[in-house]
């Protein structure tokens, strides 16, 4: 149940950063199209590319982080032994929740003090803009919980627990993931 439900919020993250990408390209490069070669443009192509582009920036470090693929500094924690290592995912974790809360908060005053003002072209309202900042926060901080309580309660390998893919193995994983899914199996 809980996988599906993660798999599902996953597929769901991934298809609105795709649709937000796709709007914003097609948006942007019509508007390029328009102005350069019918002396025209998209009156709302601006705004609604850059309202687009926070929501796709902030979903995407909400994906990110469920799968471990931020940047991070591991050098201190992969020389830690176990135990350590799983305070040091539960200490930056707390450290995390807590910036979380702070983008939750700042997210919900600005969000009601710009209820009532709109943006020029678009019309609507900025709540969309600082909106995003609680969804943020709020899913931010449920994956940094997973994120927690898997490090402290599944068993794993050293490596595991340093919370930080190496980009090659992450390339490798999901071809292999890839090639397993369509029926090919792993290579040898």
């Amino acid at each position: 149940m809980f996988i599906r439900l993660t798999q599902a919020v996953t597929r769901a993250l991934e298809l609105t950063i795709v649709a937000c990408l796709a709007t914003m390209a097609l948006l942007v490069f019509g508007n390029v199209v328009l102005r350069y070669g019918f002396d025209s443009g998209i009156a709302v192509s601006e705004e609604l590319s850059r309202l687009l582009f926070v929501w796709l920036v902030l979903l995407g470090a909400i994906l990110a982080s469920r799968q471990h693929a931020h940047i991070g500094f591991d050098t201190l924690v992969k020389s830690l032994p176990p135990q350590w290592k799983k305070a040091a995912i539960t200490f930056t974790g707390l450290l995390m929740l807590a910036a979380c809360v702070i983008f939750v908060v700042g997210g919900w005053q600005q969000t009601n003090i710009n209820l009532d003002n709109s943006y020029p072209v678009l019309g609507i309202s900025y709540a969309w803009l600082h909106g995003s900042a609680i969804v943020f926060g709020v899913g931010m901080g449920i994956s940094i919980v997973f994120n927690i309580w898997d490090a402290l309660t599944q068993p794993h390998t050293d490596e595991e627990l340093s919370m930080t893919l190496n980009l090659g193995e992450r390339i490798e994983a999901e071809i292999e993931q890839v090639s397993t899914h369509h029926g090919k199996g792993p290579k040898p």
